[in-house]
């Protein structure tokens, strides 16, 4: 099954993974929130939050929606809803479910625009200063926070947009002390520890251009998505790229299962050319782990093993019935 958004609407609908993604309910919810309120949903639970909405006044408040039933719950007032947006660095959410305790957590990092960044190249300084994060962690089943502190995290912002929390661990994508250094943070829930995963080193910023990069859940595990247009001298003169879908799987590898260490790794899954008409974002992913894209009013989608493109729906006019979209826009939905 997947869950779409139609843009700038409030309503939601559950298709079935085929190529006739037919419809099996639809809803919206009536919460009093801007359209492009922060959302994560997790074993049938969405949580809203509109805290990232600079449009809006800053509002801290996380709210659990069942839609199912129709129902929503306030979540308690984070330990760091204290923080004025002006205070804030950069801050981060994420929400998943546990299962091995039957579960729902939310997990609430802050950065705070106090604490000072590492000095480049100043070896003299024998005190370096001290980059601390507050992370707060909620569980639904006790309704109640627990508050974290942790030093030393030297990263200069972080995707508040979106995050995958897959088998215990929230996942972010954030940059490091410079803008240009791209890097997966993610917060083991059973360590209780923030930490930090480079992106494979063969990625060159220099001469590439970058598409909005993505991380989904793939399997126990998420993948990367680098949409980017890389050009060769000849077409360079022209301004023609060549737009190219990288995937890159997280590898996750637990060496001791006593002291819970792990060791992560990157590997490629597949490299292919976009092709023409073929809007450079992924907009999802499927059960099986393959990608969803729009190529002018289709979806397509590409076999992991054979890296070929295929049809997978050949037209979005049913998903789109009171939109129409000109060929090769995003379409005005997410998967």
């Amino acid at each position: 099954m997947s869950l779409s958004k139609h843009e700038n609407t409030q309503l939601f609908t559950v298709r079935s993974d085929d190529s006739h993604c037919q419809d099996y309910c639809t809803f919206e919810y009536s919460l009093d929130l801007p359209n492009k309120a922060w959302k994560a949903h997790s074993n049938g639970l969405v949580c809203l939050v509109n805290m990232f909405n600079h449009k809006y006044r800053y509002n801290p408040d996380i709210y659990l929606w069942n839609p199912l039933v129709q129902k929503f719950k306030v979540v308690p007032d984070s330990p760091l809803s204290t923080f004025k947006s002006n205070d804030i660095k950069w801050s981060a959410l994420a929400f998943g479910f546990l299962p091995e305790v039957n579960d729902y957590v939310v997990i609430h990092i802050v950065k705070t625009s106090l604490t000072s960044e590492p000095k480049a190249f100043d070896f003299c300084d024998l005190d370096p200063p001290v980059a601390s994060v507050i992370i707060g962690v909620y569980s639904l089943n006790t309704n109640s926070w627990k508050k974290l502190s942790q030093d030393e995290v030297f990263v200069h912002s972080m995707s508040s947009d979106e995050s995958v929390f897959v088998n215990g661990t929230a996942y972010w994508v954030g940059s490091g002390s410079y803008e240009l250094d791209q890097l997966i943070m993610y917060f083991d829930t059973k360590t209780n520890i923030l930490q930090k995963i480079m992106l494979p080193s063969w990625l060159e910023l220099s001469n590439r251009q970058l598409f909005n990069p993505r991380i989904l859940p793939f399997g126990q595990s998420i993948a990367y998505f680098f949409e980017v247009d890389e050009y060769d001298a000849e077409e360079e003169e022209d301004g023609n790229g060549s737009p190219h879908l990288d995937i890159w799987v997280l590898k996750d590898n637990m060496i001791r299962e006593d002291v819970l260490l792990r060791e992560l790794s990157w590997e490629k899954k597949m490299s292919v050319g976009l092709g023409e008409n073929v809007w450079v974002e992924v907009l999802g992913i499927r059960n099986n782990g393959e990608p969803i894209l729009a190529k002018a009013n289709n979806l397509i989608s590409y076999d992991l093993d054979t890296h070929e493109p295929y049809d997978f729906v050949e037209s979005c006019d049913h998903l789109t019935p009171c939109y129409d979209y000109e060929e090769g826009s995003k379409p005005p939905f997410i998967i």
